[in-house]
């Protein structure tokens, strides 16, 4: 059933209030009215009602929905009027990854219900928009709006929906025509809309109303404290954000084998989601900036260029956001782009290193070419006299000090016969001297990774100063070495990132081939340690 009346024009009845919050509503509220009962159940025990969904509500309140999902089927089993148990086991199975059934129960209940169901209207909205079907979510925060809230919990997830959407116009709307307008939850959602659309007076006076030991408390004394001073919070897009990041309920929505997983990596709440999450801790960037990266929805780009544009957070939180960019094919090897660094705009060219076979880092000198051949080949045989080669390299140093790749094989002999001081002191120095020479930082970082300095790997991990030409060989060791540095740092979508980049141009290399071989069956979606990591850190 539909009009043509502008829901925003005065109602024609005369009440004062705009069509859509007055006769529209009731003409909402009173469509598809619930077929007749031949044999109506009467739900006689109300207290025993009442226990039922009390027991369901516990068992949801603990993240226990399966055993929730039985009591809320109990209730409905006796009387399928009541919104609130099929509203609480449409969450329950959507939380368990029955998205499907989901929907169902909560659309069965539209049809069961004689009163109107904002609260399960935006609940749709809320399955829709994690499930990416976005027009559907929109189109069901919409119903909600339009319904009779018949009671304040209605009322705040309906304003949540909405803030999911940044509706602000339609929150205030919502909540002024509502009957719980000063509840101090729904002042917040008012106070918040407020300040996004610019009036600061409206919204200093509800965000006030929100009590100092409220769950948006802190956040809502905030904004009084932004909007006084005239600035602006501090968050990526420089608005004001509704929801906390547990708002998502992210813990009970990852999965680890199954394509509800999948569905959510798709969505654009997921990127919403980080972005809740960067707002609310911007230094705390490493987990929230990956899952941009394996986020497939382009919302997740789109933020990602945002990022690297603003001023928001850290220089490492842009630095991230170039790495992922690049990684996704937006930046190119070599492109120039301008970010923020140390508080100034600064110009930046990607590392782009062009592989050379044929490429040479110094001559051999004539007069050693021969023995420093044999030395090297000797290295390569399958038991290696490290004692006699090392003593060799050392007598080849007395006539060419200065030729660096001899100095390199010198460090890696002193390895091998346990001589790791000595060894490590030398490849700072050429890491140092010579930092186009990727050999020898690949081999300082195998050594501090080995040996479990992973503060001082970090510093050898991170520089940037890397040659515009190299060996091919030589790039793959230092990508091996990334590899175990990453791995050993427990950031195992990087690691297999890095070595699957070494394996793409140099599959035969012997060592890219013993680490591939632990990483070849690697998927970054189904990484148990991440995704539980990324349980505990961001639904705390």
């Amino acid at each position: 059933m539909s009009d043509n009346i502008d829901p925003y024009s005065p109602c024609y009845c005369g009440s004062g209030k705009k069509y859509r919050f007055c006769c529209q509503r009731k003409k909402n509220n009173s469509i598809a009215p619930p077929a007749k009962r031949e044999h109506p159940v009467i739900f006689g025990d109300l207290a025993d009602g009442e226990r039922l969904h009390d027991q369901g509500l516990k068992y949801m309140q603990l993240g226990q929905f399966e055993q929730a999902i039985n009591w809320f089927t109990q209730v409905l089993e006796s009387d399928r009027t009541i919104c609130s148990p099929a509203n609480n086991l449409a969450l329950c199975l959507f939380f368990t990854g029955k998205f499907d059934e989901a929907i169902r129960v909560q659309r069965q209940s539209f049809e069961d219900s004689p009163s109107p169901n904002p609260f399960g209207m935006a609940n749709l909205a809320w399955f829709h928009l994690i499930l990416g079907e976005e027009k559907e979510a929109e189109d069901a925060a919409s119903q909600a709006a339009i319904q009779q809230a018949l009671n304040v919990e209605a009322t705040i997830k309906v304003c949540e929906t909405l803030a999911r959407f940044k509706r602000h116009r339609d929150i205030m709307e919502t909540a002024d025509a509502s009957d719980f307008r000063s509840d101090p939850n729904v002042r917040f959602y008012t106070g918040v809309a407020a300040a996004n659309l610019g009036d600061s007076k409206r919204a200093i006076e509800d965000l006030s109303c929100v009590p100092i030991g409220h769950i948006k408390g802190k956040m809502a004394q905030q904004y009084v404290q932004h909007l006084k001073n005239n600035t602006q919070p501090n968050t990526v897009r420089k608005d004001w954000p509704y929801l906390l990041p547990q708002e998502f309920c992210i813990s009970h929505l990852i999965k680890q084998d199954d394509a509800p997983m999948k569905t959510l990596m798709s969505s654009r709440y997921m990127v919403d989601f980080v972005e809740a999450r960067l707002n609310a801790e911007p230094d705390d960037t490493e987990d929230a900036v990956k899952l941009l990266d394996l986020c497939k929805h382009p919302e997740a780009t789109a933020l990602l260029w945002l990022i690297l544009k603003g001023t928001f957070g850290p220089d490492k939180l842009r630095f991230h956001a170039v790495r992922i960019l690049t990684k996704k094919g937006e930046i190119q090897p070599g492109e120039e782009i301008e970010l923020l660094q140390k508080g100034k705009p600064t110009k930046q060219q990607l590392i782009s290193i062009c592989l050379n076979s044929e490429f040479s880092f110094c001559e051999v000198p004539p007069d050693i070419d021969k023995r420093y051949h044999k030395l090297f080949l000797a290295g390569r045989k399958p038991f290696p006299d490290w004692s006699k080669i090392a003593v060799g390299y050392q007598e080849l140093l007395k006539e060419a000090p200065h030729f660096y790749p001899l100095q390199y094989n010198y460090a890696v002999s002193l390895i091998y016969t346990e001589r790791g001081k000595e060894a490590e002191s030398i490849l700072r120095s050429l890491v140092d001297e010579y930092p186009e020479y990727l050999f020898a930082r690949a081999s300082l970082l195998s050594i501090l990774v080995f040996a479990k300095r992973l503060t001082e790997a970090d510093q050898v991990a991170q520089r940037s100063d890397f040659p515009k030409e190299t060996h091919p060989d030589a790039y793959a060791a230092w990508l091996v070495s990334m590899t175990e540095y990453l791995e050993a740092s427990g950031k195992n979508a990087d690691a297999y990132s890095t070595i699957k980049t070494a394996h793409d141009f140099a599959s035969n290399n012997p060592n890219v081939a013993r680490v591939w071989s632990r990483w070849e069956d690697y998927n970054e979606e189904k990484d148990t340690s991440y995704w539980l990591r990324l349980k505990h850190r961001f639904n705390k």
